[in-house]
Order: structure tokens, then sequence, then C-alpha cells
């Protein structure tokens, strides 16, 4: 086990967003967090990095480092894509040499060109940003990663091109993850198991694992799971949410 949630709950200006979360995530292990918008999805991802205190509960962590990746970039806008990416190695005290050993090697694992490396944010477009944030998340060789809907802004195409890196990273690194979404399509592509958390602030609506493997499920069994799962009561909040949304 790399990290355990136990009896978590957390409030926010007086209201309740959930209690007695328990969650357990294990080495290799890749969990996505589903749930209707409002529900507190990524107030937990929070909780879990470390970013915010909860209020109830308590956190036990048994890994060397963490990184997370969220819904924007987050780069700094005065580094190029070479120093953002070398931002966490910086700080952890990792030598100029092996800083830009490890910048290469991430920049060619998420698609990037080496004459990227040297441009700044501004130069970039937003899917090259989203990869450079990957690649500085994964430059510290993390042993487990906390994705914010990393890829909520990106087109479909692009979209299936990241889902499939951090696939191949998750498998190829071994590092846990959790991975909040509002697609359960991506939670089924990219996870071993999927948690759901309930809008009604009473913890998690469901929690099952995922037939087959993240990479090895085909588009077909993906759409399978997912117009099952749009049967099933456990789901109704996350897909009359999205029905709402669409109206």
């Amino acid at each position: 086990m790399k990290l355990r949630l136990q009896a978590i709950g957390h409030a926010f200006l007086g209201r309740q967003v959930f209690e007695k979360i328990d969650l357990s995530i294990d080495s290799g292990q890749v969990i996505a967090l589903v749930g209707p918008s409002g529900c507190g999805k990524t107030t937990l991802l929070q909780i879990a990095a470390g970013l915010i205190e909860p209020s109830q509960g308590r956190l036990h962590r048994k890994y060397r480092r963490h990184a997370v990746v969220f819904q924007e970039p987050r780069l700094l806008p005065w580094m190029t894509a070479r120093d953002n990416i070398a931002y966490g190695l910086r700080s952890v005290g990792v030598e100029k040499e092996l800083r830009a050993k490890a910048v290469e090697r991430r920049a060619a694992e998420v698609g990037l060109n080496a004459r990227d490396l040297d441009k700044y944010p501004a130069e970039l477009s937003g899917g090259m940003r989203q990869r450079v944030a990957v690649a500085r998340g994964l430059a510290v060789d993390p042993d487990i990663v906390f994705f914010d809907e990393p890829f909520a802004a990106v087109d479909v195409g692009l979209k299936r091109v990241l889902q499939d890196l951090v696939i191949e990273a998750a498998a190829r690194d071994h590092f846990s993850a959790l991975f909040v979404t509002h697609d359960l399509a991506e939670a089924v592509r990219v996870a071993h198991r999927l948690v759901a958390l309930s809008g009604n602030g009473e913890g998690f609506a469901t929690d099952r694992s995922i037939d087959g493997t993240p990479g090895t499920r085909t588009d077909r069994e993906v759409f399978d799971i997912v117009e099952t799962w749009s049967r099933d009561p456990a789901f109704h909040e996350l897909f009359d949410g999205a029905r709402e949304h669409a109206s």
C-alpha cells in the first residue's frame, strides 16, 4: 500500500463536502476517481496530495515522492519548457548533468521535439504545454502521481495520445496514481480500479475493479463497460449530470 485515506472528511464554509472516506492505493495501481460536478473530487485529490488539510480523518503515506498534474499546465512563464521540466529536479538537488538527461528522456517520452525545449510556454500550443506538465511530473520519478482532470481541455485526438502516455508510463515506471476525471470512458481506459464519489456528501457511491488491464482494453470493451455502467444506479448521478449539462 502506497497511500491510505482513513475516515477523511472535509467541510467548506460550513458545508460538509464529504465524510468518512476510506481509500487505499496499492503499489502500481491506477485508481480513477469520478463523480458529479461539485461532489469534491478535486478536493479529495488535493487532500491526498497534501495540498490542503482534511477537516477529519488521517492519511498514511508510505512512499518517497509524489507529483501532481493539474487540469491547467501551470508552467512558469519566465522559464523555457526545458527549465519547467527540470524544476522539480532542481528543487530536490539533482545535479545539472543528470537533470539534463532526465529532461531529454521525459520530453521524448511525452512526444516533445528537442527544438521545443528552448521555447517559452507562450510559444507552445495548449497540447504541448500539457505535455510539458506531464513530463515535469514524471521527471522526479514519483512513486505516486495525482492527476486532476489533466486532459479535460484538450481535443479528442490529443486526449487519446496523452492517455496512452500515462498508461505506458505507469506500466513502465510502476508508479501508483489517483486520476480524477469526469469522463467515464477515460476512467475505463487508464485505470485498474474506479471509485465514484456521491453527490450527496455520503462518500463513495461505488468502488470496483475494472476488467482487463490499462492499455489492453479495446475500444469496444471500453464502450461496452461504459454502456453497462450507464444503466447502473451507482452511476445515475454522473450520467444525469452529464445529460443536464448537455441540455
